[in-house]
């Protein structure tokens, strides 16, 4: 997995299947939570953000590219 740091959020590498924690691993889709991130436009008009996902059990943030 790719990891970069930049503006205190994890970019990892989009994968197959069920989303995962890339710090502590959590699988249970109920833990991940999804929200949108205004700091990243994907699109000006109509305008439209991109999201980033928080653990629940860690409290890791960061969004997939």
């Amino acid at each position: 997995m790719g990891e970069n740091k930049d503006d205190g959020l994890l970019t990892v590498e989009k994968f197959e299947g069920r989303r995962i924690c890339p710090k502590c691993g959590e699988e249970n889709p109920q833990m991940i939570h999804e929200s949108t991130d205004k700091t990243n436009i994907i699109m000006d008009y109509p305008r439209i953000y991109s999201k980033k996902y928080k653990c629940g059990r860690c409290g890791t943030e960061w969004r997939e590219k």
